[in-house]
């Protein structure tokens, strides 16, 4: 006598289907997510040498302020410009 069970292959069959399109779609996040990771990590390095750049900037303009607003180069700039220091000053006073 034969026992016939037509759903245990139709079963089988959806399994391995569910199995495969499972594993597909996992691995098609999985490159998805490493993609982004990757992507990130480069972006992360180039702002991380823009940043230098900027700092190098910021410290080269830090340094002519700080050589423009020298006493000394200010002091030689208003002999420059027939500036002179006045030794007795009067202000505007309000009664």
């Amino acid at each position: 006598m034969t026992i016939i069970q037509p759903h245990k292959e139709t079963n089988i069959k959806r399994f391995l289907i569910f199995l495969f399109a499972t594993l597909l779609c996992g691995g098609l996040v999985y490159i998805y997510e490493y993609n982004k990771f990757v992507d990130t990590r480069y972006e992360t390095q180039s702002i991380k040498k823009s940043i230098l750049v900027y700092q190098t900037a910021n410290a080269e303009l830090k340094n002519k302020l700080y050589k423009e607003l020298d006493p000394a180069y200010l002091r030689d700039l208003a002999t420059q410009q027939g500036l002179i220091i006045e030794k007795h000053p009067q202000y505007i006073t309000k009664n």
